[in-house]
């Protein structure tokens, strides 16, 4: 995970946090006021209800608060901050969460607890108020932080016209966006300008290849709508391979036809590829945890299993029990992938990095039997309780064949937007190291962008119980 994601898991977490504490204290802060400064009605026998009543419902009510905040998309960070209607949301997930709790205390009642229905109307101000202010606080935050932290997204905007003049104005002036224009390339042979706004022109269309690299831009936003579509497609797969996030600003045409999501920058609309349900910071979460205690149930229940293939292991051949091998993972970052050895001790000393085929002959018999049941990956459950790997996501390649495959495969690199896993969406259908990567890359870039748990724990029990040919 990169320095950036981490630190907006970071920022989210205190969003959380901070959302929790505010509204807790807002909905005490409703009940001090009703019952401190509004008094009871007289010949009623109106008592005042006791505070530990209430503070038995605060924490459910709290949580139900952050599930509304969530589903009006509340914890999406980056282009949403620049929205003004976060108050507004905030405002309406305060209502809906007070709507679902009356409405859950009619189904779940409790004899011994009535809320008051002035306590609930004094909530909304008391909960939603607050929470803007902190949120509108958090944002400056978050600009400080990013900011002292270098993690300042760089951008490089493709355009020189009015539109692209809009854009790089609209970001100068929202530096909550955490945004640094590295440069701007002209969409003609000879640019006549030197710089746009203050940001140097860097070039036109024929060598932007040039600055297409991960170590100089982290973004490509594309302002000229009339360019050609061969065009835009190079540079949309000059960007994936260097897993560089690429929007553009789209013409009338692709705004009413894309299926894609579209944003709006102040009067600019951008048009970029949908965000993947992984990231999302609470989806991440519930991967996370799942991935924490699936390994190490794994782990557990393996160790004798793998006890016993170690012995084995040492006595079909000599050479160590593991075998480590690095493979690329999430954002392109390389780890070390452990598994039990298969194969004859330096088996590819001679020969290089060479693809594993059917009948290898570098395979030793007991590695063909941990091959065809799976076995050698048990200790991957060790790479996932790291954080290296998940349990399910697309399986990682080695460096040297990605090199290959990222010039010649198609949205091939889309596939390291994510964890990868022991087991994947592809595996479970039959598609593995023999078999087509075009194919795999289909399947993988389908379970990145349908990604839910329910298709995870189905994936598990597909591999669990699912016979299978397996050379990787």
């Amino acid at each position: 995970m990169t320095p950036r994601k981490r630190s907006n898991l970071l920022v989210s977490a205190l969003l959380v946090a901070g959302d929790a504490a505010f509204v807790f204290i807002g909905l005490h802060l409703a009940y001090q006021v009703r019952f401190g400064l509004f008094p009871l009605l007289p010949g009623r026998g109106e008592t005042v209800p006791e505070l530990i009543r209430y503070l038995r419902v605060y924490p459910v009510a709290t949580f139900v608060m952050l599930l509304c905040f969530k589903s009006f998309g509340l914890y999406r960070r980056q282009w949403s901050l620049l929205t003004s209607s976060e108050p507004l949301r905030v405002l309406k997930g305060t209502v809906t969460g007070l709507v679902v709790l009356i409405l859950l205390a009619f189904v779940y009642k409790q004899r011994d607890f009535e809320y008051s229905a002035g306590v609930v109307l004094l909530s909304v101000p008391c909960v939603a108020i607050p929470v803007s202010v902190f949120r509108k606080l958090m944002s400056r935050f978050e600009a400080w932080y990013f900011a002292r932290a270098g993690l300042t997204r760089r951008l490089l905007v493709i355009g020189t016209g009015a539109k692209a003049k809009k854009l790089i104005s609209s970001i100068q002036n929202a530096p909550q966006l955490c945004y640094g224009v590295v440069g701007v390339i002209s969409g003609s042979p000879q640019p006549q300008m030197k710089e746009l706004l203050g940001c140097p022109i860097l070039g036109d269309l024929e060598n932007i290849g040039s600055f297409l690299k991960r170590d100089f831009v982290d973004e490509v936003i594309l302002c000229i709508p009339s360019l050609d579509h061969e065009t835009k497609s190079k540079i949309i797969v000059e960007c994936e391979k260097e897993l560089i996030d690429f929007r553009l600003i789209p013409d009338m045409y692709e705004i009413l036809t894309a299926n894609l999501e579209v944003m709006n920058l102040d009067g600019v609309p951008l048009m970029g590829l949908k965000a993947l349900p992984l990231d999302n910071p609470w989806n991440r979460l519930i991967k996370r945890v799942m991935d924490v205690v699936g390994s190490s149930i794994g782990l557990t229940l393996s160790a004798p299993i793998m006890l016993v293939l170690a012995i084995l292991i040492k006595r079909s051949s000599p050479g160590s029990v593991f075998y480590r091998q690095e493979r690329c993972g999430e954002d392109g970052k390389c780890f070390y992938l452990y598994k039990l050895r298969t194969m004859k001790n330096n088996a590819e000393a001679a020969t290089g990095p060479v693809m594993t085929a059917k009948d290898d002959p570098r395979v030793t018999r007991i590695g063909a039997f941990l091959r065809k049941t799976n076995l050698d990956e048990l200790t991957q459950f060790y790479n996932v309780l790291r954080g290296d790997m998940s349990l399910v996501g697309p399986r990682p390649e080695r460096p040297y064949f990605i090199e290959q495959f990222k010039n010649g495969i198609p949205r091939y690199m889309t596939r390291h937007m994510v964890k990868s896993g022991i087991t994947g969406w592809a595996q479970v259908h039959g598609l593995r190291q023999n078999t087509s990567f075009e194919e795999r890359v289909k399947y993988d870039i389908y379970y990145m962008e349908n990604w839910s748990l329910l298709l995870d724990l189905r994936i598990l029990a597909m591999t669990l119980f699912t016979k299978k040919d397996v050379y990787a």
